[in-house]
């Protein structure tokens, strides 16, 4: 039976950054990562034996497999490799039900390891209390075997001690690991132990959030360019970003090389990537419905990132 375990947490947490963790050190495990895009994970080309279509295979022993095809087929790939790996790893999206796609972990061939939830230790008490997307910050709480609380450096002592008896309090049946840049050891990731078996999940309580069953929607906004553009017209582009852009990352060619954009709320990086290949212009924003105005940041970004190329 190949052990399987999910990975999940709301938008901006840290999931990406503990799957590349991961990856960088298996500590000879060979690990089957199902994940949602190759690109965000950035592997090292140095790194890969083989690819193709929506299958990276890594020369330490990993294996890749995108979500763009689907779940199952995905999941049928990476079980059909010889050897097998040695632990399959699922990349929740955001939004996504974690225990459903533990689900999967009861299937032939595989047993349920575990769940992990990635939190943001700076703004997870506000998400939990925002109407649109507490109700799916606290249900992934509840899903969790261990909590990932990622960040730790942008909060004080105090707010560490705060967010320990709030999550004791949120999530009793959980581990609470917590971390920065997502640095969980191997041997604690994959040895998180399913309690799904051991007791029924606990349901939420109305009275924990006032909008408790205030489902959101979420929206997405992509734009793609071919060609660059000055890192003064990007930081302009991202000064004037709406609130209502929860998540954005991208990759952009620039004045000063390829740049990787991250934004999750008020906060944001822009690095250089020179070990990246990439021309154009590539970002990828998610917002709430109905606040979330794809229009309004087409012409921010027309007025930004297109006019000033074409100049």
């Amino acid at each position: 039976m190949t052990p399987y375990t999910v990975i999940g947490g709301y938008l901006g947490a840290g999931k990406t950054t503990l799957i590349r963790h991961l990856l960088e050190h298996p500590e000879g495990q060979r690990l089957g990562l199902l994940i949602n895009d190759f690109g965000a994970i950035n592997i090292d080309a140095a790194l890969i034996s083989n690819a193709n279509h929506n299958t990276v295979e890594l020369t330490n022993g990993c294996i890749c497999c995108s979500l763009s095809d689907g779940f199952d087929e995905a999941l049928s790939t990476l079980l059909d490799f010889n050897p097998r790996p040695d632990h399959v790893l699922v990349e929740a999206s955001g939004v996504a039900d974690v225990r459903t796609l533990a689900q999967y972990g009861h299937h032939p061939g595989l047993s349920l390891s575990g769940i992990i939830v990635v939190i943001d230790s700076e703004t997870i008490c506000q998400q939990a209390e925002d109407r649109y997307v507490g109700n799916t910050v606290l249900r992934h709480l509840l899903a969790a075997d261990l909590i990932l609380a990622n960040k730790q450096d942008l909060i004080s002592e105090q707010e560490r001690k705060d967010l320990g008896l709030w999550l004791s309090e949120k999530s009793p049946q959980s581990l609470i690991w917590p971390a920065q840049q997502a640095a969980l050891p191997i041997e604690i990731a994959l040895g998180v132990e399913s309690r799904a078996q051991e007791q029924s999940m606990p349901q939420l309580d109305h009275a924990s959030s006032e909008h408790a069953f205030a489902h959101p929607t979420f929206a997405r906004w992509v734009w793609q360019m071919p060609y660059a553009v000055t890192r003064q017209a990007l930081e302009g582009f991202l000064d004037h970003l709406p609130s209502s852009v929860i998540r954005l990352k991208g990759l952009i060619d620039s004045d000063q090389g390829v740049l990787e954009i991250q934004v999750v709320g008020a906060r944001r990086t822009l690095r250089k990537r020179s070990e990246i290949q990439h021309e154009g212009q590539q970002l990828v924003a998610i917002g709430l419905n109905p606040h979330f105005d794809a229009e309004s940041l087409d012409r921010l970004a027309n007025d930004w990132l297109a006019s000033i190329t074409q100049a």
